[in-house]
């Protein structure tokens, strides 16, 4: 017996009157009526035992029992002494057994009728257990689809800026946005309502933004969502990236609505979501579907956001849809006073503008909190003095006061605070300009040029096109220290960065991506961007080099293209994979190179020391084009663009021969020497891959060829034979480029799959199948007298090659 079935008796017993228990013959104890049975079933097993014996005697005696009795009667002292015994065995027989068997019977009744509520609870427990297997089925399904829709979006990590924002945020300094009647508007109306800050750079949006967020997530009933936008970094500035991280929001606080969104998630087709269209339907449908019928959804920072406009206009979308769905969604953006922001955002809700007036209080707080752990302001006035001097120029910039008060926490003494208090910078530019002079009086003349590095790269974007994002890469920014260096790898870059980078730039460090360099603020990047135009006695050391930064990154990418470990090792690896460029740190160095060779004009105004700097950069670099150094870089580029069948390469060179062949703004001698190399150097590398590379865009099957006639001298230059060299070893690269992208091009049907428009690598051969290739139809050539069938001969050729 199982347990169950014991449970399942014990229940069945005790629903039994007294009565019926009695005629049961059992006790009100599941156990004891088991044992019951046992002891019935031992009973019955010992009379059939004696029945058995006596069974061929009891039998033929039953049939003349009747005569016997008349027999026994007439003659009873005859026949008595035998009769006698024979009779109470069969009476024994009949009374015994038939009582066993009635007793046993109504115990079978009863356990049978057990048995069959038995089979019903188990059937019931059965039915049970499949429902809750359903159910637990259903959760496991929907928590997986969840898990799968959230890697399709992978949103970003907005909880870590919600939680540093918030240690950051002085105590009571946002607590007045919650009796402004706009913002009491906004969060008591019964419709959709839309909410615009607007203010300064560092006037402190995002610590309001920070708040409001906290504030509505201790709100009963109510779903928050949120985005912190930065210009700075690549997954926090766009509008697909904001839409996938609030659609993330969502679904993780309902699972069911993974369910919702789950048809546009399998029909997507994309590992990660790409699609503005697609995600900002999935967000609209989870909107709809969610269980909250107020939502609240706060955006900071919408002017660092790079295409603000599709983003603020499918929210107010969703929000002229919500009335259908009894949804209350409100919108609050905080965004600089931009106009162009304000003219998108004029016709929906109220504008908020941020005063000095609410925050110079909160201000002045956080002065004095900072300067009373100064050792050297031990004097209560002096610290309410420096508080009111910070609190005075900050003019209600947080941004501006944490700097000011930065650069006064590093001062040793008393004599040196009150002299910056007497002369505290107006403003940001002022500020940062200060900040960076300080610095470099501080620093000895090594970390001097690797201060001056850091802010040449930082902003790598301007010059580098392909990188993935506008972050500075710590590998490169490492391997651009080494050439102030003298070659050797720099002790602790990270910490040295965050150093000299002087609270404007930074080390990112994140768990699943290499760690990369960016500035702190969007304001710092601009007062870094100014100084590249700005005169020259108005700009501080450290950045002074920006106003050149061209000849410098390309005299630091010469150096490591030419002499690094790393760009030989690259070279190498680019040989053995056929010029494909996976994980090569190529391309950010190349581009700097770019930029020093199509580098056009030189500052209307410069100074002695540019003067000097001038010279030593152009003659590193007519070194770098005159000498071999260059063949590592030239054979790199050669190998990625030859095997894409790119026509780039062509594109920049012959950019870089315009360039040297304009006459220069400037008299300086070095920089003329420097034309008159790039323009030597660059009519040979332009006529080398005229003749054996990519001279024509490959997607365009009618592409123009262009053409370059041999320089004059080309045949007495010893480098220039060495570029031909290189070009005729890869060449076959790129005629098996060429040959595979025009054949695909020349026979693509309608209905097949669309023609590659310069993507970065060539198609395989599968590829090309798939591409519904029809080698009967005669392709374009590069040469006229090649024949299609000389086209397919060719093909077949190098494809066997």
């Amino acid at each position: 017996m199982t347990d169950a079935w014991t449970v399942v008796l014990q229940q069945h017993l005790d629903s039994l009157s007294p009565l019926q228990q009695q005629t049961l013959k059992a006790t009100t104890n599941a156990a004891a009526c088991l044992d019951i049975i046992r002891l019935a079933r031992g009973r019955r097993k010992g009379y059939d035992r004696v029945l058995q014996t006596l069974q061929g005697l009891i039998d033929p005696i039953k049939r003349f029992e009747g005569v016997i009795d008349v027999v026994v009667q007439v003659n009873s002292g005859i026949v008595t002494p035998i009769w006698g015994p024979l009779r109470l065995v069969l009476g024994l027989a009949r009374n015994v057994l038939s009582s066993f068997d009635k007793d046993f019977r109504e115990a079978s009744d009863s356990i049978r009728h057990c048995w069959t509520e038995v089979d019903i609870a188990a059937n019931a427990a059965n039915i049970e257990e499949a429902q809750l297997a359903r159910v637990a089925e259903t959760s496991r399904r929907a928590a997986q689809i969840r898990t799968d829709v959230l890697r399709w979006l992978c949103p970003s990590n907005v909880q870590d800026d919600l939680r540093e924002q918030s240690l950051t945020r002085m105590a009571g300094s946002c607590e007045w946005v919650l009796e402004n009647p706009k913002y009491k508007a906004f969060t008591r109306s019964g419709e959709p309502t839309v909410l615009k800050i607007l203010g300064r750079p560092g006037e402190g949006k995002t610590f309001l933004a920070t708040f409001v967020v906290e504030t509505l997530l201790r709100a009963d009933n109510i779903q928050v969502l949120y985005f912190f936008c930065k210009a700075g970094d690549p997954e926090k500035r766009s509008a697909l990236q904001v839409l996938r991280t609030l659609l993330a929001q969502l679904l993780r606080s309902d699972i069911v609505l993974s369910e919702v969104i789950e048809e546009i998630y399998y029909n997507n087709g994309h590992a990660v979501a790409q699609s503005l269209v697609d995600v900002g339907a999935a967000l609209g449908l989870a909107l709809r579907a969610t269980r909250s019928p107020d939502v609240y959804i706060v955006i900071d920072g919408l002017d660092e956001c790079r295409n603000y406009v599709d983003l603020v206009r499918i929210l107010l979308e969703f929000t002229s849809n919500a009335a259908a769905t009894k949804k209350v969604l409100h919108l609050m953006f905080c965004t600089r006073d931009h106009a162009d922001i304000y003219d998108e955002l004029e016709n929906y809700g109220d504008f908020l503008r941020l005063d000095a007036t609410y925050r110079s209080a909160s201000i002045r707080a956080y002065a004095l909190e900072r300067v009373s752990h100064l050792r050297v302001l031990s004097s209560v006035r002096l610290q309410q003095s420096a508080a009111d001097e910070v609190c005075n120029a900050a003019q209600g910039l947080w941004l501006y006061a944490r700097l000011i008060l930065d650069e006064i926490e590093h001062l040793p003494n008393i004599t040196m605070i009150q002299r910056q208090l007497q002369n505290i910078p107006r403003g940001l530019q002022q500020l940062y300009t200060q900040i960076l002079t300080t610095l470099a009086s501080t620093i000895d003349d090594w970390q001097l040029e690797v201060a001056r590095q850091i802010f040449l790269w930082v902003d790598i974007q301007e010059f580098c096109l392909i990188v993935e994002d506008d972050s500075l890469s710590l590998g490169i920014l490492e391997k651009a220290l080494q050439y102030v260096s003298m070659g050797e790898p720099v002790h602790e870059p990270i910490a040295l960065i965050r150093k000299l980078g002087s609270h404007m730039v930074d080390v990112f460090e994140a768990d699943d991506n290499p760690a990369a360099v960016d500035f702190v603020h969007h304001t710092a990047r601009q007062y870094v961007e100014w100084s590249s135009t700005a005169p020259s006695n108005q700009v501080p050391l450290i950045l002074k080099p920006r106003r050149l930064r061209e000849l410098y990154c390309g005299a630091t990418a010469a150096w490591y293209l030419s002499q690094h470990p790393q760009a030989k090792s690259d070279c190498h690896k680019l040989r053995q994979m056929g010029g494909r460029p996976a994980d090569v740190q190529y391309f950010e160095m190349a581009y700097a190179l770019w930029g020093a060779f199509t580098f056009a004009e030189l500052p209307t105004h410069f100074d002695d020391e540019e003067s000097i700097q001038i010279t030593k950069l152009c003659r590193q670099l007519i070194h770098f084009l005159s000498s071999d150094e260059c063949l590592t870089w030239i054979e790199m580029a050669v190998l990625i663009n030859y095997s894409g069948g790119h026509p780039n390469l062509l594109d920049n060179v012959e950019e870089a021969l315009a360039r040297s062949s304009e006459p220069p703004a400037s008299n300086h001698s070095s920089f003329a020497a420097f034309q008159q190399a790039r323009r030597v150097f660059f009519a040979d590398y332009a006529y080398v891959i005229c003749c054996t590379g990519p001279n024509q865009c490959l997607s365009d099957q009618f592409g123009k060829q262009r053409a370059h006639n041999v320089p004059a001298g080309f045949s007495d230059r010893p480098l220039a034979h060495k570029l031909l060299q290189i070009g005729h070893r890869y060449s076959k690269l790129y005629e098996k480029a060429w040959l595979l992208r025009t054949l695909a091009a020349a026979s693509v049907q309608p209905g097949a799959l669309p023609i590659r428009e310069r993507s970065q690598f060539p198609p395989s051969i599968e590829e090309l199948s798939d591409e519904r290739i029809d080698i009967d139809r005669t392709p374009p050539h590069r040469e006229a007298s090649v024949s299609s069938t000389d086209s397919v001969q060719r093909f077949s050729d190098v494809i066997m090659k």
